[in-house]
């Protein structure tokens, strides 16, 4: 029996790159374990978020009106998720976005901080950093 694999889409590969490249980002000079820890939990979240929105196959099509309810509200229930999820995600982005914009007001100025505002701005821009595991020590900084 052969195995069959939906094809890539190049969207989500440049999704999931820019994924790991914004973990990579916020773990930049912490030890490896730290950076192993994040990309496992990114890797178990995106298969549970798969997971959730899996087609059932065999029950589409049924002429069932107890099956084609099930499935109304099973997409209904989905659709629900799917879009509560988007609105998290956009009132997030709305809110980085005007971190960035405040912090780039800062500098169109002519103030400087030596950087210090530009520092914080991309802490609280990136993802938390998982703290590092107890007897490893900070990689340098890259």
């Amino acid at each position: 029996m052969a195995t069959q694999y939906a094809p890539i889409d190049p969207v989500e590969r440049e999704l999931t790159e820019a994924q790991l490249q914004e973990l990579a980002l916020a773990h930049d000079g912490q030890p490896w374990c730290a950076w192993k820890d994040a990309v496992a939990e990114w890797h178990v979240q995106s298969l549970a978020a798969a997971r959730a929105e899996a087609w059932i196959p065999g029950l589409a099509g049924s002429q069932d009106p107890i099956i084609e309810e099930a499935l109304g509200r099973f997409y209904r229930h989905h659709v629900r998720a799917v879009v509560n999820r988007l609105r998290a995600e956009n009132l997030e982005l709305r809110r980085k976005m005007l971190e960035a914009l405040e912090c780039a007001r800062f500098y169109a100025s002519g103030r400087s901080d030596a950087g210090q505002r530009a520092n914080a701005a991309l802490r609280s821009l990136l993802p938390p950093a998982t703290a590092p595991h107890a007897g490893t020590k900070p990689g340098p900084s890259h």
